[in-house]
């Protein structure tokens, strides 16, 4: 079945007075809490009608042969000892190495060092005229923080391959895709042009300004055990969330690939508009989305966007950069089980 980009194959900083306890308890009742998101969603005004979701980030695994055989693309595999399965390498798939990206994308200040992006983008063998997709396992997260760093500064034409390499079995099988050793690049030029929309980078000033505000929803999309402060990832020391954050965990976003439910398929705009209006998003909501570290929060803007949601913004360095300044309130609750 055919449903556009979807084919699949089987288808200035507030500061928060703390003098102690930095980290908040809030004690809730899961089972209210559930009714509550089941039984409210929103009624639609006329005026808050969404425009027909469009997929502006995602190309599906059947539309990949057609496409490698266009001039100007570039086929990036993304790598990282993170990714649950084998992320190998088709038709000259170029690796990009994911774990030194992330790095690199947390180094302070490098957000407006343009010639360190300049020379990374180029060494891929991206200009200014590329398009480019990536892939990943199957995971999605991988992919889309490469596809989001690339659009940000300049590939405006940067695609997440849906599924990821667990989907591309049968165009295996069948020919149409062939496994190859990894590509390797040729340097190119490129110059770094920013791309702050559709989604709209932000930093931890720009979130703390809207903390205990109605100005903007916060979207923590993290797993509930990190929302809540129970497990603690590598590099988080203060477990929680962001105070007046809501959760809505990436994974619901996903549809999990029938051989390997850790792997998944990123639902369709419509779906996906009436997973994020259940939820009580509204179109013209001013939403900050977040997550660990920028993987899942940059694939769940992108979902906004494709859903018809008009103003979205990233905290791209996520929780692991807010609760590492103390003077960050954060949130947690409890009990955790034992």
């Amino acid at each position: 079945m055919t449903f556009g980009l979807y084919e699949l194959e089987s288808e200035s900083k507030m500061e928060i007075p703390v003098k102690i306890q930095l980290v908040r308890r809030v004690w809730t009742f899961p089972l209210i809490s559930l009714a509550v998101l089941l039984f409210s969603a929103p009624v639609l005004s006329a005026g808050d009608a969404p425009p027909p979701p469009s997929p502006r980030f995602l190309i599906a695994p059947n539309r990949l042969p057609a496409m490698l055989k266009k001039g100007g693309v570039i086929l990036l595999s993304a790598q990282s000892k993170g990714e649950v399965a084998e992320s190998g390498f088709v038709n000259d798939a170029i690796p990009i190495d994911v774990d030194d990206l992330t790095t690199m994308s947390e180094e302070p200040g490098i957000f407006t060092d343009f010639t360190a992006w300049s020379q990374y983008i180029g060494s891929f063998g991206i200009d200014n005229r590329s398009t480019v997709i990536v892939y990943d396992d199957g995971e999605l997260k991988f992919a889309s923080r490469v596809r989001f760093l690339l659009n940000y500064f300049g590939v405006r034409r940067a695609y997440l391959l849906n599924g990821g390499f667990n989907a591309l079995a049968a165009l295996i099988a069948d020919g149409r895709l062939s496994i190859t050793p990894p590509g390797v690049p040729v340097e190119a030029s490129f110059d770094i042009s920013i791309q702050d929309r559709p989604i709209h980078l932000v930093d931890r000033d720009t979130v703390a300004a809207v903390v205990g505000s109605t100005s903007a929803t916060l979207v923590d999309v993290r797993t509930p055990a990190e929302f809540a402060g129970c497990l603690l990832l590598p590099g988080i020391t203060r477990g929680g969330h962001i105070p007046g954050a809501r959760n809505l965990p990436v994974e619901q976003l996903l549809t999990p690939q029938a051989d390997n439910d850790l792997l998944g398929f990123l639902d369709r705009p419509a779906k996906l508009n009436s997973i994020f209006r259940r939820f009580g998003l509204r179109i013209n909501d001013r939403i900050i989305v977040y997550c660990m570290d920028g993987a899942k929060s940059s694939l769940a803007a992108g979902a906004l966007i494709d859903a018809g949601f008009r103003n979205i913004s990233l905290y791209y360095l996520s929780y692991l950069d807010w609760q590492s300044d103390p003077a960050d309130l954060v949130e947690s609750i409890g009990p955790c089980p034992e």
